[in-house]
């Protein structure tokens, strides 16, 4: 990563200071567009510039002041008192004056903090009336969708962001992934959050190479697949038992009882003690039946939602949802297995909401470009550079 701060100046460290110079430097001055080029100047801007023009202006609410107010020009001159506000104004004063202040963005940054983008800085110029550039020529990311990929959430005044390069939101996580909803497709991140807490004159400025992408909803969780059908058991079996019917056990049905042949048998004998055996007791047999239902085959586990398009899944990332489980196989008697769970939803694209299944939940919704207040979008604006809903106010 890099971040680099560079000025329009300061002019004048040392050497004369001419009134056309300053007319060039702080009335005809055009800000640079990029890192790679420099500040342009009107070239009919030929008119005489007054000294009484050339005082620090202070108004915030001005967007177009001459000399600006900032930290600079106040600690400005050859006695590092500033440029005055008031009536004695000197040329001398002008030494190490500026005109604009950029801070410049390449490489990748995650979850970049434009009003503090350490290892640089504002130099306190935020809430002065100094025009100041950011400008993104890198890619700023985001690695979760509670995280913008940028964020600016200061009091600022005539304060650009010029986007030359990429802010990419995360994509939502598909269904039923970690840390993502037991079903729902989690909603797509945002690219770009302008919570400004007050100012006058703050820009979005797209351009034609710049990506401002809302992430992806990530897909729904597949519909567990369905049970199968169940099937139904009958068993029987005789019970016997000597001396009479020996029932069923609980939950059985009893058929019929009848009898067979003798179990147990006494002695008798007569007076003259002739003694023989005598058949007591008769054993006794008794059909029992019972039927019984057993549960098909359990349904397969639903497939996880596909990831939303984003800054950890860009291109050629496949959003496809999971494939769903197979089913359980069947418990005999005529139960079937269970259905095959169904294929969790293909994450969106850029800015799209997930796919839904079949399930009781939605895919995610899709992230917005750029959320927020007190700004407003201009450049290049069209399906190429910015991917989701920008509501400026």
């Amino acid at each position: 990563m890099s971040v680099a701060v560079s000025k329009a100046g300061p002019y004048y460290a040392s050497g004369p200071i001419s009134f056309s110079s300053l007319r060039q430097n702080f009335r005809a001055q055009v800000r640079k567009e990029s890192s790679s080029v420099s500040e342009t100047f009107d070239g009919n801007d030929n008119f005489p510039i007054s000294i009484s023009a050339l005082r620090r202006n202070t108004t915030t609410t001005d967007t177009n002041p001459l000399l600006p107010d900032c930290t600079e020009n106040r600690a400005s001159g050859t006695l590092g008192l500033g440029v005055t506000t008031g009536n004695n104004l000197a040329v001398s004063q002008f030494r190490n004056t500026i005109k604009f202040y950029y801070i410049t963005q390449t490489g990748t940054e995650v979850n970049f903090d434009i009003d503090n983008p350490t290892p640089a800085d504002w130099n306190n110029n935020l809430d002065k009336n100094i025009h100041k550039i950011m400008l993104i020529e890198g890619t700023c990311g985001s690695d979760l969708v509670v995280n913008p990929a940028a964020t600016f959430n200061a009091t600022a005044y005539n304060f650009t962001i010029d986007v030359h390069g990429n802010i990419y939101a995360c994509g939502g996580r598909g269904g039923g992934t970690t840390d993502a909803p037991a079903i729902a497709g989690e909603n797509g991140g945002t690219a770009l959050t302008m919570a400004s807490t007050g100012g006058n004159n703050i820009s979005v400025n797209v351009r034609s190479t710049g990506k401002v992408y809302g992430g992806g909803g990530g897909g729904e969780k597949g519909l567990k697949g369905a049970n199968g059908n169940n099937g139904t058991c009958s068993e029987s079996t005789t019970r016997e038992n000597c001396g009479g019917c020996p029932g069923c056990p609980g939950g059985w049905s009893s058929s019929g009882c009848w009898s067979g042949g003798g179990c147990d048998r006494r002695q008798e004998c007569n007076w003259w003690g002739n003694c023989w055996w005598v058949t007591s007791r008769w054993t006794n047999y008794e059909n029992c039946n019972r039927t019984y239902t057993v549960s098909g085959g359990t349904g397969g586990e639903g497939g996880n939602g596909g990831p939303g398009r984003g800054y950890t899944t860009l291109e050629p990332t496949d959003l496809s949802g999971s494939a769903g489980a197979g089913g359980g196989g069947g418990n005999g008697c005529g139960s079937t297995s269970g259905q095959q769970g169904e294929t969790g939803g293909t994450g969106g694209e850029w800015a799209t909401q997930g796919s839904g299944t079949n399930n009781t939940e939605d895919g995610g919704l899709a992230g917005s470009a750029i959320t927020g207040s007190n700004y407003t979008v201009t450049g290049s604006i069209n399906s190429s550079t910015v991917k989701g809903n920008y509501p400026s106010t």
